[in-house]
Formats: C-alpha cells, sequence, structure tokens
C-alpha cells in the first residue's frame, strides 16, 4: 500500500526526496525539477519545491512539515 502523510499519498515519497538530496544523495530527483507527480502535488500545496525542500530539511518530523504547511495554507487545516 501506498504510505499517506496527512492523507496525501505522494507526500511521504517526496518528504523522502527533499531529505535525501539535501544529504547529497539523489541528486537525480532535484525537486527544482520536479517530476510529473511531485508537480501535481507542490501544485496542490500552492509552494515551490524548494520551499518544500526546505520545510523537508529543517522539520523534525513529519508532523512539523504538515504544521508548517498548515501555518502557509497549503493545507486545510
Amino acid at each position: 500500500g501506498t504510505i499517506e502523510v496527512s492523507g496525501l499519498p505522494w507526500m511521504a515519497r517526496m518528504i523522502d526526496k527533499a531529505r535525501l538530496e539535501a544529504a547529497g544523495e539523489i541528486a537525480q530527483f532535484d525537486l527544482k525539477y520536479p517530476c510529473p507527480m511531485d508537480q501535481r502535488l507542490l501544485a496542490k500545496l500552492n509552494i515551490s519545491g524548494e520551499d518544500f525542500q526546505k520545510i523537508a530539511v529543517t522539520a523534525q518530523s513529519d508532523d512539523a512539515i504538515i504544521a508548517e504547511l498548515k501555518n502557509r495554507n497549503a493545507l486545510p487545516v
């Protein structure tokens, strides 16, 4: 099954990609040039790949990422 974060099936994968990329482990998945699935979720969240990555890397947990996205009005509260 698909792992969902806050009811969004692609969120967990995008969080992993953001963290791995920041660690220099998967440069080919650069969120500056997101894949179609990333683009769809980023559009839904109304946030850039770069901003999403900053949040994902600085937040201490998935819950903290969701809280920050809610603060930015990217997710329903």
